[in-house]
């Protein structure tokens, strides 16, 4: 019998599995992983990582992603207002294009001042 990503994500977080882990892997079994993976802007093989409880990237991003795909979290976007979290990490990633003013807005906030803005510029590791 092939292992559900959720027993997957109890072994692999041993000493506690966080809420949004939980959440991220009841989602993976009840489509895929890929689909799962697809809504949250990362690849399936992040998705697998953070259930192994081995991912090396940015972990808070990653759940920043899922609250906000699954968990309904909002953050405060200084452009577009109230925003889903995961939408903010998709404004963050996108690249510059002037073809339009909020694109150009977003552009500069995501890689600027933002609270929710990565060090990075927005861009976490895959």
């Amino acid at each position: 019998m092939t292992a559900t990503a959720l027993d997957r994500a109890m072994k692999g977080w041993p000493q506690g599995l966080p809420d949004w882990v939980r959440v991220l892997a009841e989602n993976c079994d009840l489509s895929s992983q890929s689909k799962a993976a697809k809504r949250l802007g990362y690849s399936a093989a992040t998705v697998s990582l953070v259930l192994a409880g081995t991912y090396s990237g940015d972990i808070a991003k990653v759940e920043m992603a899922v609250r906000g795909a699954y968990l309904a979290a909002l953050v405060a976007c200084p452009v577009l207002g109230d925003i889903p979290a995961n939408d903010c990490l998709s404004h963050q990633r996108a690249p510059f294009a002037p073809t339009n003013h909020v694109r150009v807005a977003l552009y500069r906030s995501c890689h600027g001042a933002c609270a929710y803005a990565s060090a990075k510029g927005g861009r976490d590791a895959e």
